[in-house]
């Protein structure tokens, strides 16, 4: 899967400490749970990607369960785009 784009002020990494055990985490979650293996794994990259945005663990507010949701879209926009070459 492609990742998604950063948003931090220059597109890097504040802190990638964890974003692996993030991802891990959200996709077992969500593969338990009945989810796609598609929709789980772009969740999951989304769920990385907020962990990555933050020098500590990310707030669990709205603000960053939209950060997910908007990841997660942008990785299956990307995959989209790729399949209609």
């Amino acid at each position: 899967l492609p990742a998604c784009t950063l948003e931090t002020d220059d597109g890097e990494p504040v802190n990638p400490t964890g974003a692996g055990n993030a991802y891990s985490g959200a996709l077992s979650a969500l593969l338990g749970t009945g989810s796609s293996l598609l929709e789980a794994a772009t969740i999951a990259t989304g769920v990385g990607a907020a962990v990555c945005e933050y020098e500590q663990l990310p707030p669990w507010t709205w603000e960053v369960l939209d950060r997910i949701y908007s990841g997660s879209n942008e990785v299956k926009e990307s995959l989209t785009s790729r399949s209609s070459l």
